[in-house]
Parts: structure tokens; C-alpha cells; sequence
């Protein structure tokens, strides 16, 4: 079975499939980096990387010397927010279905719904050997 296409939840999925392939590959090819939630603004940032170069953007990024992606997905309206716990352990699972979004790691789960996804990115960079 294919992947689900979590793309179709972002309002304008054009760049992100440009670079990333239409479908992109599934959000568990990438990091979460980041996770910001403001209460104010009533939104999530999800900041994902990974190092690879996405298909849509080969030789213009090897030209340039890059071999990593980033892109966030900026999630605004979020409703019914609800963390169930806490931990500096990596989030394992982050699924985007419609408007709802769920992140899961040990020990922890993080739910909310999003009255619409924007992303921002991808973008190239450049990450030296360690």
C-alpha cells in the first residue's frame, strides 16, 4: 500500500512537490527538528530536515554544494491541542491526514487540529561530515 500524501493537506502544495516529488516522501523520511507552539497566534511549527537531496532539486543543489533538506509546516487555527506527556526523546511519528496532526515519541503524544497547513521551504543546506 502507497503512502498517504500529506502533502494534500498543505494550502498550496505546488513547491513543496516540485522539489520533493509528487507524492513527497513520507514525513518519516525526515527529522522533527522543531516544535513550536504559540498560544498566542493559536499555531504549531513543525521544522523537519533531512539529509538527502530531494529529486525535484538534484543538480541545482549538488551544484551548490548542498546535501541537506528543511522545510517547516506551519499549522494555524490549531484547535483542541492536547500533549500527553513529555520527553527529550525524538518524536518517531509525525502524521498530517486533512487538518488533524499527531506526533508520537516515547512517552509522549501530541494531537491538534489545524485549520489550514502552510509550508515553508524546502530549502538546500550544507551539513559537513561530523
Amino acid at each position: 500500500m502507497a503512502d498517504h500524501d500529506w502533502s494534500a493537506a498543505v494550502a498550496d502544495p505546488r513547491r513543496l512537490r516540485e522539489v520533493l516529488g509528487a507524492p513527497p516522501p513520507p514525513l518519516s523520511d525526515f527529522s522533527l527538528v522543531s516544535l513550536h507552539i504559540d498560544e498566542r497566534d493559536a499555531t504549531v511549527a513543525l521544522e523537519f530536515h533531512a539529509l538527502a537531496i530531494p529529486t525535484g532539486a538534484v543538480g541545482l543543489w549538488l551544484a551548490r554544494g548542498h546535501n541537506a533538506v528543511e522545510f517547516s509546516l506551519l499549522c494555524t487555527g490549531v484547535e483542541d491541542l492536547a500533549i500527553d506527556g513529555w520527553s527529550t526523546e525524538p518524536i518517531e511519528s509525525v502524521t498530517v491526514d486533512k487538518a488533524s496532526v499527531v506526533l508520537v515519541g516515547p512517552g509522549r503524544k501530541v494531537s491538534f487540529e489545524a485549520g489550514e497547513i502552510h509550508a515553508e521551504g524546502p530549502v538546500g543546506r550544507y551539513f559537513g561530515a561530523p
